[in-house]
């Protein structure tokens, strides 16, 4: 009982104690607000001033401020619509009544110090231990106010009225368990930049507790949710879409915050106007961690997901992030693409440069794996120009694997298909290694290349080596433009390349999409085994055997090349070099055996001005010569064991058995001996003592020669041949046994000839025996107008073959011995006798001069039967015979006088003046006939001139004529007799057809 008491009057007291504190509470309420806002201003500077304020008793003091003024520093730093403070009885008795057990803020409107317009410039937090301490002193200053803190619809401002956030609630607190730690939670709705629209709400635990991680000051979760993507644009394109975002972080004493994040954007759309329609990218997923410290924020093991599809992984780092010139670092790694969809949408984009729509167009298929990617440049360079400053401090590496793509038209080159490589760009420089790739029935390998792209492909420095598998036939047409590109001589003469060579290349230039130029310096080295050539004019193909070519820009060289033709083969070795001054050989070895000459000299020398047939055999070395640059030196000997060499001024090739080609320093020399022309046997040899300034020198033997053979050689009033080109003067001297020109006949003939380029010629210094006589001859031909000048003489040659020469003679109108000497003029264009002109001497000694129409309307007139009774031959049918015959002929135009002819003999004398035309084949001339004492009775039985008509001259009478018309049909009339001496003259005009018949009709 007595403890029941004790609890009874126990219990009475405290009921009077509270009864009578809650009492001194309820009449003292304004003083306690006053209390205990002093003492929050005494502990933390902020004065509260409420509208106005109340007191409620329950297990708390609960203290209800109405509209309250927040003022730091004379600024309001935030408006209550009122605050409501929880405080112990226990901390209002035994303190100043803090810390308060729970302080609640209801619709506080938050103000921050900067405008709308520019809230970057609100300081945050750089990370560190002053940030450290700073938010140790903020828990401090906190714990000494009260123990839990909330906020209930807050409301965050700009300083210029602007809202930033709403619906904000926050609560944080402390444990008497663990005072020194403090637990944070918060959510919200954000109104305007950087993300308006978006939700977001998290949980913190600030400063250290009794079971904090060591050396960990803080941890919590973030989480952002409807988070709007705007503001995201780069050279005109915007990505849009939504973001939800889960962050967790620690923050460790020395003020560094690390942790990791994943988020989520659902329907991504790129937008453009470049773009036809908006592009929905779908949905992706991102998981990074992160570490922040004073100079450095880092995003590590970025990993970005299409659905649960791995696309990229990476990582990101801002350092010096508060300096004037942060730095951003990027690495990505680990995807990969399909060339034909990254085609296609770029393809898709409007405005994009020719140069790369053209090269998107020619790109095939093909899978793309990007291995690792970083970019380092400044902040604010990839703000302004973030194309440019990618390509200049990017750093990827990658592979592409089965790509395809088309090359421009123009080259005749085949697409590139299967093309794989390993790529790297490096700060704009790109390099290929370990490229393969068919090229149409061609094969790529070891394909390696570097460009520098810093400034863009168009003139960007190139370097490239590659190996080829290639397929000649397929790659002819694109030879062929390269060749026509280089402008080379004699191109035209390849016709076709067929087979397979193997090449390793090396080039270096400029690039150029728009127009495609020469790599500035290359290699290439052929390894042509099986390539076969088709070449203009040869016999046959030419197929390479063995035997590698290297081609650069300065030089070709051959190593051991062999050239297999039809019945041959050649090898070639040595080395040709290219220089300003012009082309220089060294030691380039050309060995020939049972080559078919006609293939490789048709690539030097015009068929139709020389050419060669037959296998030759035989080794050439040839040297640049110093002296002379692009000079060359042969050595070496060529053989033409059987085969024909032809000339364009010979009618007919020469038939050859064992010719040989000889080159000494610049001395060439072909020898012919034991061959054939016209099926008559011949030595010839052609020497050119230069051929850096050749002339052509021809010694030739030959047991018979139709000098006709010698095209620019024919008889004058022949028709006309076609001129010959050849372009090399000539000279020579020719020696035959037997020779001709048309029906004349020669014996041991020896000529020397000339010939200019021009087309100018001349035969001299020619002997032979023609017709038991000498005779020489030159002939001067000039080439523009084919005038010709004839210079011969004839000693003691038989006339009657002359005459017989047409054909159509069975006799000779003329027998003896003639003598002749004649300097003539024509052109043999036109009518060679109608513009003949000189002089021409003739003599004939002991012969007689046969019955002709001419001689016999002569001899007509007189009566000379008396002479058969005398044993004298009858003149009319034997002929006259002289002892001599002699005349002289001058003229021009065809028309040629004589004032001598003379003929003395046993019957009688003829002498002759007057002119003979030879265009026409007409007569006018006088004719006298003079017999001896002897028979002048025979002159008496002459009709009209009457008997013993002469008796007054004592020793001789003669008879005279007028002789005009057709020297085959001339008219002949009796003229009175005059004295010799006044008749006898000096000219006598020979018709030409008593030497050639019928030769004018």
């Amino acid at each position: 009982m007595r403890l029941v008491r004790i609890a009874a009057l126990s219990a009475l007291i405290l009921i009077v104690v509270l009864g009578g504190s809650a009492a001194l509470i309820l009449f003292n309420q304004s003083r306690i607000v006053v209390y205990v806002l002093a003492a929050v201003r005494n502990r933390t500077g902020i004065d509260i001033i409420p509208r106005s304020s109340s007191v409620q008793l329950s297990t708390h003091l609960i203290v209800v401020l109405d509209q309250p003024q927040v003022i730091e520093n004379g600024h309001e730093i935030v408006k209550l619509k009122s605050l409501r403070a929880i405080v112990s009885y226990h901390s209002l008795f035994t303190g100043t009544g803090l810390p308060l057990y729970r302080l609640t803020a209801i619709s506080p409107e938050i103000t921050l110090p900067v405008n709308s317009g520019n809230p970057a410039v609100l300081s945050i937090p750089r990370p560190g231990t002053p940030t450290i301490d700073a938010l140790q002193q903020a828990l401090h200053a906190l714990s000494r106010i009260c123990w839990r803190v909330e906020t209930v619809d807050a409301t965050v401002r700009y300083a210029d009225g602007a809202e930033v956030a709403n619906q904000v609630g926050i609560v944080a607190y402390r444990t008497r368990h663990d005072p020194f730690r403090w637990m944070l939670g918060f959510s919200g709705a954000l109104l305007r930049s950087p993300v308006p629209g978006a939700r977001m709400s998290g949980k913190f635990s600030l400063g250290v507790g009794k079971d904090s991680r060591p050396g960990e000051f803080a941890h919590g979760e973030l989480w952002t949710w409807d988070v709007p993507l705007q503001g995201i644009e780069v050279e005109g394109f915007s990505l849009a879409g939504t973001i939800d975002n889960t962050v967790k972080f620690s923050m460790h004493d020395d003020g560094s915050v690390s942790g990791d994040m994943q988020a989520a954007a659902e329907k991504l759309i790129l937008k453009s106007a470049r773009l036809a329609a908006p592009e929905n990218l779908g949905d992706y997923s991102v998981r990074a961690a992160f570490e922040i410290t004073d100079g450095r924020y880092a995003i590590t093991r970025i990993v970005l997901r299409r659905v649960n599809t791995a696309v990229l992984s990476g990582a990101t780092v801002l350092d010096a992030p508060n300096s004037d010139n942060p730095l951003l670092g990027v690495h990505l790694g680990g995807f990969h693409f399909d060339a034909a969809e990254v085609k296609q949408r770029l393809l898709s984009v409007r405005h994009l440069p020719t140069d790369l729509v053209d090269m998107l167009h020619r790109l095939g298929p093909g899978k793309v794996t990007v291995g690792d990617a970083t970019l380092s440049a400044a902040l604010d360079e990839i703000k302004t120009a973030p194309l440019a400053t990618i390509r200049k401090n990017l750093v990827v590496s990658g592979t592409v694997e089965g790509i395809g793509f088309t090359i421009p038209a123009e080259t005749k080159l085949p697409p590139v298909t299967d093309l794989s490589a390993q790529l790297r760009y490096s700060k704009g420089l790109l390099t290929i290694a370990q490229g393969t790739a068919k090229f149409g029935n061609s094969t790529v390998h070891d394909l390696s290349a570097s460009a520098g792209l810093g400034n863009g492909i168009e003139g960007a420095d190139y370097k490239t080596s590659v190996g080829v598998d290639a397929d000649l036939a397929e790659l002819f047409p694109a030879i062929a433009r390269s060749l026509e590109l280089y402008q080379l001589q004699q191109r035209d003469r390849l016709e076709h390349l067929s087979g397979r060579v193997q090449l390793v290349a090396t080039a270096s230039g400029k690039l150029s999409v728009k127009t495609p130029v020469p790599p500035k310096t290359y290699q290439v080295r052929a390894d042509a085994i099986g390539a076969v050539l088709a070449i203009k004019g040869s016999p046959g193909p030419l197929k390479v055997s063995r035997g590698t070519v290297v081609v650069d820009p300065a030089s070709i060289k051959f190593d051991n090349v062999m050239l297999a033709a039809t019945g041959g083969n050649a090898t070639l070795d040595g080395t040709v070099n290219f220089a300003k001054q012009g082309v220089n050989v060294h030691d380039l070895t050309l060995g020939l055996h049972d080559f078919p000459s006609a293939l490789w000299l048709t690539l030097l020398v015009d068929p139709s001005d020389f050419s060669v047939t037959g296998p030759i055999g035989g080794k050439v070395v040839v040297n640049g010569n110093p002296t002379a640059p692009g000079g060359l030196t042969p050595e070496g000997k060529l053989t033409l064991a059987n085969g024909d060499v032809k000339f364009n001024f010979l009618r007919a090739p020469i038939l050859v058995q064992g010719a040989t080609l000889t080159m000494h320093r610049k001395q060439v020399i072909l020898a012919m001996p034991g061959s054939k022309l016209e099926n008559q046997a011949i030595n010839f040899r052609v020497t050119v003592a230069d051929y850096t300034h050749p002339t052509i020198r021809i010694d030739a033997t030959v047991q018979r020669l139709d000098l006709e053979v010698m095209r620019f050689v024919r008889m004058p009033w022949s028709p006309a041949t076609p001129p010959i080109n050849f372009p090399i003067p000539c000279s020579g001297h020719i020696e035959a046994r037997a020779g001709n020109l048309a029906a004349f006949q020669m014996t041991n003939l020896k000529t020397d000839f000339t010939r200019s380029p021009a087309g100018d010629w001349r035969i001299y210094n020619m002997g032979a025996t023609a017709y038991r006589g000498q005779m020489k001859l030159e002939i001067v031909g000039r080439a523009p107008d084919n005038w010709i000048h004839i210079m011969a003489s004839a000693t003691d040659m038989d006339p009657a073959p002359l005459f017989m020469l047409g054909g159509k003679n069975k006799q000779s109108p003329l027998v003896g011995h003639l003598f002749l000497a004649t300097d003539l003029w024509a052109n043999t264009d036109t009518n060679f006798f109608e513009t003949l002109a000189g002089d021409l001497t003739v003599t004939v000694r002991d012969g007689t001069l046969n019955k002709f129409t001419l001689l016999s309307r002569l001899l007509s007139f007189i009566d000379i039967k008396n002479w058969l009774s005398a044993q004298i031959p009858d003149p009319r049918i034997n002929g006259v015979p002289f002892k001599t015959i002699f005349t002289d002929f001058k003229g021009d135009g065809g028309l040629f006088y004589t004032d001598n002819f003379v003929l003395k003999g046993p019957v009688m004398d003829i002498t002759a003046n007057g002119s003979v035309q030879f265009g026409a084949g007409t007569l006018d001339m006088e004719v006298g006939m003079f017999p001896f004492d002897t028979v002048d009775w025979v002159l008496n039985h002459i009709p009209i001139i009457g008997e013993r008509i002469g008796s007054g001259t004592g020793k001789l009478v003669a008879a005279y004529f007028s002789v005009k018309g057709p020297v085959s049909d001339p008219s002949i009339l009796p003229k009175p007799i005059t004295s010799v001496a006044q008749f006898i003259k000096k000219t006598l005009g020979m018709p030409i057809n008593i030497i050639r018949p019928n030769t004018i009709k």
